[in-house]
């Protein structure tokens, strides 16, 4: 175990149910969401940069689930906020958000974003922004973006780099994303808000079947490439393959979604914000099911 209890799972899980107001049985982050499945199946060029079976295969069964807001089930789809869309696909775990960058670099920023974000003050945003100015690119995109029609006809984003290791064993690190082949156009806020409270998710089982494209964006040279709040520069992108979703179902037994779940033939990314989200999920699973024993948030 880590001998700093702020780097610790549990610890960090803790406090982002503090920071959130989440209860005992609750998810801490994307309380609301909706379960899909379905295949994918690889592009041509996929097997080139990746030796991963999902590029190989034919075909890869696939279970996603959908979710908005941070921690509240009362809260609006329509509200400012950034959706998540967790994917597995054979070996490989995907969570990933509509934002192409995150606001901080490791767990415990990301607890103190949390409280900033959540706090009744006026100051507390600022008071972040000064200590953390790397959150910048983050909040400037999120305070710009308009509420979604619907979680299928928008992006979802990998905020880390995974390293797509070929035949040859030589590694591209590329950031990966999700793209609706039927993109939809955003909402007016007045428009959203007159719109249930939980549109997103109770829309979702009319809007499949749908299908998004797994692509691989590569870095310049001047990018910080393990650097989950930077914007990358490089214009390079590769299709890998098209993920299609016919049914919405929740599975028999949730996937332990974990953003370090790679398989052979990708290399799990790098940054610490990547590590600390892994041990954050985990706790939070125990959270949910009482395997945890942490203390209601009050």
């Amino acid at each position: 175990m880590n001998s700093d209890p702020h780097d610790d799972g549990a610890y960090l899980a803790e406090q982002v149910a503090a920071a959130t107001g989440a209860n005992l049985g609750q998810r801490l982050l994307h309380a609301r969401g909706g379960w899909a499945t379905g295949e994918f199946i690889p592009h041509t060029r996929a097997a080139q940069l990746s030796t991963a079976a999902i590029f190989t295969a034919p075909s890869t069964p696939a279970t996603a689930r959908f979710s908005s807001t941070l921690g509240d089930l009362d809260g609006h789809d329509g509200n400012p906020g950034d959706h998540g869309l967790a994917t597995r696909v054979g070996g490989l775990d995907l969570i990933m958000f509509t934002l192409p960058v995150f606001f901080v670099r490791n767990g415990a920023d990301m607890v103190a974003f949390l409280r900033a974000t959540q706090s009744d003050d006026p100051a507390a945003v600022p008071a972040f922004l000064r200590d953390h100015p790397e959150a910048a690119t983050a909040l400037g995109l999120a305070e710009k973006s308009r509420p979604i029609t619907s979680f299928t006809g928008v992006e979802f984003h990998s905020v880390h780099a995974y390293g797509m290791v070929d035949a040859a064993g030589t590694a591209r690190w590329a950031r990966l994303s999700w793209r609706p082949l039927r993109p939809l156009p955003t909402l007016a806020p007045e428009s959203a808000q007159a719109m249930p409270r939980d549109y997103l998710v109770t829309d979702l089982t009319d809007r499949l079947p749908v299908q998004f494209e797994l692509t691989a964006h590569l870095p310049d040279a001047t990018d910080e490439v393990h650097d989950p709040t930077q914007l990358w520069h490089g214009a390079e992108t590769i299709p890998l393959g098209t993920l299609t979703l016919t049914r919405s179902e929740s599975p028999s037994a949730e996937p332990n979604f974990d953003t370090l779940r790679v398989p052979d033939g990708i290399t799990a990314p790098q940054d610490q914000l990547s590590k600390d989200r892994s041990r954050i999920y985990d706790a939070a699973r125990g959270y949910r099911t009482g395997r945890l024993d942490l203390p209601a948030a009050g």
